[in-house]
């Protein structure tokens, strides 16, 4: 027993792969991803989707923070802003698309000049605006880390795995398999990750392989305690007026099994809350034991309606997102809808309802 504290100190420094790690996920895709990385020797721009949420954060941050000892430049690019929430695991700005910098800017090389792109938490041409214009004149290699079902085989290699939990669990695969440190810093990153895309352990895609990646975590220096507290006790007066404004518009529909909520650009003007303070807003109404599936729409300020989508039994709300183009998983998934609201739903409330009458719909 006394070699037990310097196993444990040892898996704190350096990740070693387990047998049966990486069977979603063919050990060539990694090594091909590493080769990506080992090509590089100019730099390497990291981005995610639109609505930068903990699991896109998480990997960004995870990934930026083990490419510099091994002698790589990164650069991460968001393409909306971090909410505030998050802004604890990074000491300093990330530059956001048409905030920071214009596409012009990014397309003529005046950001950097990089010669490999990672993206990770989305493979959809859809959920990177303007973005995808860069991506599709750069004649750059790229490396797509997902797990969603929806694809648009945006890579030049991908780990995708739609049965994983979250992103950051198969950028944690990547670290055991090329044997990477994870520092306190990435740890904690990567917990954000895991955390977030499975609601704190109380979504579906929590499973045993979740809470043992987490105890890794944790081990490595993850602090839940301080990491729950950052995202989901640090709420501005203006979003948690903003998420009174929601709940009063709630509604039941399906014999109460059905909940809608939504957010108007009204309600942005009298709270003084911006639009990334809607995430994870749409949880709420899932506090009432008899809903299934729930929906949140807010009013964007282009005049279309963000659609955001939530399933607690057989109503896949995935298929529901793809009807118009969105995407996601079968329990959690969003899309834009055209105005008015109350057009959004009505389309939407139509297609849960089928799935409630014919779940193979």
């Amino acid at each position: 027993m006394a070699f037990l504290p310097f196993v444990r100190l040892f898996a704190k420094i350096l990740y070693l792969p387990v047998a049966g790690s990486y069977q979603m996920i063919e050990k060539q895709d990694f090594q091909k991803a590493l080769e990506l990385i080992s090509k590089s020797t100019l730099s390497i721009l990291i981005t995610t989707h639109t609505k930068v949420d903990g699991d896109a954060a998480g990997c960004c941050f995870a990934l930026s923070e083990a490419l510099s000892p091994l002698g790589k430049k990164s650069q991460i690019l968001f393409l909306s802003p971090l909410p505030h929430w998050y802004g604890f695991l990074f000491e300093k700005p990330i530059p956001v698309l048409g905030k920071d910098v214009s596409k012009e800017q990014l397309i003529e090389g005046k950001f950097g000049t990089f010669d490999l792109v990672i993206v990770v938490d989305t493979n959809s041409f859809s959920q990177l605006p303007d973005f995808d214009e860069f991506l599709r004149q750069a004649n750059l290699p790229v490396l797509v880390i997902d797990h969603h079902a929806t694809a648009d085989g945006l890579g030049d290699v991908e780990l995708v795995d739609s049965r994983a939990a979250a992103a950051s669990s198969i950028v944690l695969d990547l670290f055991k398999f090329a044997r990477w440190s994870v520092t306190p810093k990435i740890a904690q990153a990567l917990f954000v990750g895991i955390a977030t895309d499975t609601g704190w352990f109380h979504f579906n895609n929590t499973n045993a392989a979740v809470l043992r990646c987490c105890a890794e975590l944790v081990e490595a220096g993850a602090n839940p305690p301080d990491i729950y507290h950052n995202i989901y006790q640090s709420f501005s007066p203006q979003r948690f007026n903003l998420m009174t404004a929601m709940q009063n518009t709630l509604e039941l529909h399906c014999d109460g099994r059905c909940a809608l909520m939504h957010i108007t650009q009204q309600d942005f003007k009298n709270t003084g809350a911006k639009y990334e303070d809607t995430e994870n807003l749409i949880d709420q109404c899932q506090r009432i034991g008899t809903v299934q599936v729930s929906a949140l729409f807010v009013e964007t300020d282009d005049g279309r309606i963000r659609c955001s989508l939530r399933s607690r039994g057989d109503v896949d709300v995935c298929k529901i997102a793809q009807k118009f183009d969105g995407g996601g998983h079968h329990s959690a998934a969003g899309t834009f809808l055209p105005a008015p609201l109350e057009h959004a739903k009505k389309l939407v409330l139509d297609l849960v309802a089928e799935q409630f009458h014919n779940p193979s719909t």
